[in-house]
């Protein structure tokens, strides 16, 4: 391994083709990879590693961050010990090349091509030509954020309503229920979106909250085990949102957005009012940021007038995510270089990527 091979340097050329055929052919990929070769990967992990009550993705991540203090232990003492040090580094150099060559290829084969598929603003958008035989074009303002605010706040008060009278309770201690019940909104929105229908383990509560906590994480995906792992201190308001946000990514959504805009679909087409609840005030969240950002004018007078019992769930999730830590910046800067790598280039925060997305959704189809 510490010695220059060919077969991982093939393997990471391999990877790079993929990626380049990905990008260019977006449909394809959606086609062939998406919805059959790495859907069935997907599944497969998914229900082989649903028979285990905790994420392995918790344990793999501890084990891995274990591996690499020794390694770097073990490289500065033999590194002192050594009497030929660029020998040494050249080992050095191409152990990390060969293995990091592998890690890659194993990234593009489990999940990494479906950052490269058509985005699902671009599929609305030429559904919703071909179906009308129209060249439309979308363009999201504030004034169309406005809309949606107040749709989605007439919303909230209506379902907030239905969600009272609602017996079921959810918590991280009830994680197969949520994700029962979530399952249910996704099997609702197949229909429309296809890429969305399999069959997928149900998300587990971590074992490492705190750390979830300290870099602002509601929740991870591993991609390797395809698991969904929750932080136990989600508040119930937000919990049902959440899990089906993560459930995008099991089900193939790379991108942050495009799994909010499915989970908020899947949510507000559950049959439990407690689902639509939490869809529509999770919506609600993120209109709020991104009007607080780009338009403050409009968002300080909506949100004078602004439901009260609304306004107490909103302060329930913002005195959840009030707990991240320092953290939460350093794992921002990680995902926005991550995004990047794998040709993500958009600067918009995550809170203004959402709200235009679900606002050119309402543009097309009604509410």
């Amino acid at each position: 391994m510490f010695k220059f091979r060919v077969r991982p340097l093939f393997l990471f050329l391999i990877s790079i083709f993929f990626i380049g055929l990905a990008s260019k052919y977006n449909k394809a990929t959606e086609l062939i990879y998406t919805n059959v070769i790495n859907k069935f990967i997907r599944e497969k992990l998914s229900n082989l590693f649903s028979y285990i009550p905790f994420p392995v993705g918790d344990i793999l991540t501890l084990v891995f961050i274990g591996l690499i203090i020794y390694c770097v232990v073990t490289l500065v003492r033999r590194l002192k010990k050594t009497s030929n040090v660029f020998e040494f580094l050249y080992k050095l150099f191409w152990g990390i090349v060969n293995v990091s060559s592998i890690l890659f290829f194993v990234y593009i084969i489990v999940f990494g091509l479906n950052y490269h598929t058509t985005p699902v603003k671009k599929v609305l958008i030429d559904k919703y030509n071909s179906k009308y035989a129209t060249n439309i074009k979308v363009d999201i303002d504030n004034a169309k954020r406005v809309e949606v605010y107040n749709f989605l706040v007439d919303k909230a008060k209506e379902t907030r309503k239905l969600a009272l009278d609602s017996e079921t309770k959810y918590s991280t201690n009830n994680l197969n229920l949520v994700s029962e019940q979530a399952d249910e909104g996704y099997r609702m929105i197949s229909d429309m979106f296809p890429t969305l229908e399999g069959n997928y383990g149900n998300a587990k509560a971590s074992i490492k909250s705190p750390v979830f906590n300290f870099f602002g994480l509601d929740g991870r995906h591993y991609d390797l085990t395809n698991e969904i792992s929750i932080n136990k201190n989600v508040p119930s308001e937000y919990l049902p949102f959440i899990v089906s946000k993560y459930m995008a990514y099991q089900r193939g959504v790379a991108r942050e957005d495009e799994a909010c805009f499915y989970a908020y679909l899947a949510c507000i087409n559950n049959t439990d009012p407690k689902f639509k609840y939490s869809g529509y005030l999770s919506a609600l969240e993120y209109v709020i940021s991104t009007l607080r950002t780009n338009d403050k004018i409009d968002y300080n007078n909506l949100i004078v007038n602004l439901d009260p019992e609304i306004r107490r769930d909103l302060n329930t999730i913002e005195t959840y995510q009030s707990q991240y830590g320092f953290g939460t910046e350093l794992k921002d800067q990680f995902m926005y270089k991550f995004k990047r790598l794998n040709g993500d280039i958009r600067v918009e925060d995550i809170d203004t990527q959402v709200t235009d997305l679900i606002a050119s959704y309402y543009s097309l189809f009604t509410y």
